[in-house]
């Protein structure tokens, strides 16, 4: 087994350390060592109308809270636990700032909608839908679809969503978030897989086998207590108590 490095053997003391005091300083030095995780993270957001300095601080408060949470007991590598907190505290950053003015909340799903809509229509009609028809479309009224056309024009960045022309030739609209960087979703079920690993280490044989006929084999409780040569009331057992398994390493 290769040895983990000393520094990773620092940072792994100093969660341990903060685990049980809570102390801020600490909280605070271990926030230190890993801001460059931040600085990694929000650049590929950037250029979307939103200034560096208000990114890099909502990922810092990201990593904060990254910070509070992780439990380095449970073996987890802590960036791979904080990149989802700090991607998602952004996201939703995007989502609650992007809009320069107050508009009403049922104008903004009105514009939410319309892209996609119009997209659609352009597809279906070989030409930019009227006002009448995005109404029709969207079953919103014309004065609905005028107003939220024209609110619109405070979103101070483009949506994920939006789609737009490109070099102003007609065809595909595509989205924009066909030209953003893409999210490692691999990071979001991290945890989750190592749940399931740790729970699968430690079931019997015989938990192991109900487990994969139950719920990766998808067959029945009877189906299994036939080929095992048990009752249909011990597999339903076995299986509560697999289920507690996972539910008392999850709360954990």
């Amino acid at each position: 087994m290769t040895p983990e490095p000393a520094k990773e053997i620092g940072n792994k003391r100093l969660f341990e350390a903060y685990g049980r005091t809570k102390n801020v300083e600490l909280r605070n030095e271990i926030v230190e060592k890993y801001l460059y995780l931040v600085d990694i993270l929000i650049k590929k957001y950037l250029n979307k109308g939103m200034d560096y300095d208000d990114l890099y601080q909502v990922g810092a408060m990201a990593l904060v809270f990254a910070v509070e949470r992780y439990d380095a007991s449970k073996g987890f590598e802590f960036t791979s636990f904080a990149t989802p907190t700090i991607i998602g505290e952004i996201k939703r950053y995007f989502r609650d700032k992007g809009w320069a003015m107050k508009v009403p909340r049922r104008l903004k799903e009105i514009s939410a909608q319309i892209p996609a809509v119009k997209e659609a229509l352009y597809g279906k009609l070989l030409r930019n839908p009227t006002i009448p028809e995005l109404a029709e479309a969207l079953n919103y009224s014309e004065e609905d679809v005028l107003e939220a056309l024209e609110s619109g024009q405070a979103y101070g960045t483009y949506s994920l969503n939006q789609t737009f022309e490109e070099s102003g030739e007609p065809g595909e609209a595509p989205s924009f978030e066909k030209f953003t960087g893409i999210e490692d979703t691999g990071f979001a079920s991290f945890e989750n897989a190592e749940i399931i690993r740790k729970v699968l280490d430690g079931l019997s044989k015989k938990e192991k086998e109900i487990f994969v006929m139950r719920f990766i084999d998808s067959r029945t409780q009877q189906e299994i207590a036939d080929e095992i040569g048990v009752s249909q009331m011990t597999i339903s057992r076995l299986e509560k108590l697999i289920k507690k398994k996972f539910k008392d390493e999850y709360y954990r």
